[in-house]
């Protein structure tokens, strides 16, 4: 079974008909549409594997009834086998914690009772075109080829293409891997105690960033820690840079070709920014 694992947010902005992402790491694209139709589309993504939904949504600004009402009856059909409303919190053991979004990552990942675990931030998206494309992935994994299986990206096996970095992260944009890998106390400890992640590792960092997705990919072999390349005519994966609303339920309803002529009105899947979002008509 495979854990689908989302995190979603209710950020000021998530009620707008058009939001984009900002220089801040905590402005990004946000929307109303991502906490149902965009947990629709990663789970037509998995359409034919078994796989349990897990939904956490830290909650800044309050759901709309009507959002909560589908919310609920997603719950109630079993689209959603477990659904977190966390009241948004900056504070962790009673005070103020800079990585509180990587608590939220982590108790998400806590709730996963699959074999494995796909993970995807609730600003992403992604289409299939290839039913083996899951099964490969599974199978790297169980032959232990890779740890973790990470964002689609043109700079692969690598995140990026700065050779600034002497080890791979594991994107909590996306990432697949086996859940039995994860040492949950080891990471909170770490996201505690940055002195304390660092002095374990076998090498020095040439940049230090004490978050959840350095940490799971630190501890890792580099080649370990792999990022497919862009292949459109199988799978497109992207963070949405500027998102319109009413644009997840028009790509639902057309086939993975249109979804692709969308990509390159859009001016196609680039890196760090990703898809622009054209407002399809």
């Amino acid at each position: 079974m495979i854990s689908l694992l989302i995190n979603l947010d209710t950020r000021p902005g998530f009620m707008e008909e058009q939001t984009t992402i900002n220089d801040g790491m905590m402005d990004g694209a946000r929307s109303l549409d991502f906490l149902t139709e965009g947990v629709r589309n990663k789970i037509k993504f998995l359409e034919g594997h078994e796989i349990e939904v897990i939904v956490y949504i830290d909650v800044h600004e309050n759901i709309p009834e009507n959002v909560m009402n589908q919310l609920l009856e997603m719950h109630r059909n079993q689209e959603i086998h477990n659904l977190v409303l966390r009241r948004h919190t900056e504070k962790y053991y009673g005070e103020f914690f800079p990585y509180w979004n990587d608590i939220n990552y982590i108790q998400t990942f806590v709730l996963a009772r699959g074999k494995y675990i796909m993970h995807f931030d609730g600003d992403v998206a992604v289409f299939g075109n290839d039913s083996n494309i899951v099964e490969e992935w599974k199978k790297s994994l169980d032959d232990d080829k890779y740890r973790y299986i990470s964002y689609p990206c043109h700079f692969s096996p690598n995140p990026d293409g700065d050779p600034g970095w002497n080890y791979n992260w594991a994107s909590t944009r996306f990432f697949f891997c086996k859940r039995n890998i994860f040492d949950y106390e080891k990471v909170f400890k770490c996201l505690q105690d940055a002195d304390n992640f660092y002095s374990q590792l076998d090498f020095t960092p040439y940049r230090k960033c004490p978050w959840t997705e350095h940490i799971l990919g630190a501890f890792e072999p580099r080649d370990k820690v792999y990022y497919p390349p862009y292949q459109h005519d199988k799978l497109m994966m992207w963070t949405w840079s500027n998102y319109h609303s009413g644009t997840y339920q028009k790509l639902a309803s057309v086939n993975y070709d249109q979804v692709q002529k969308f990509v390159a009105l859009s001016g196609g899947i680039s890196y760090p920014m990703d898809l622009r979002g054209a407002r399809l008509r």
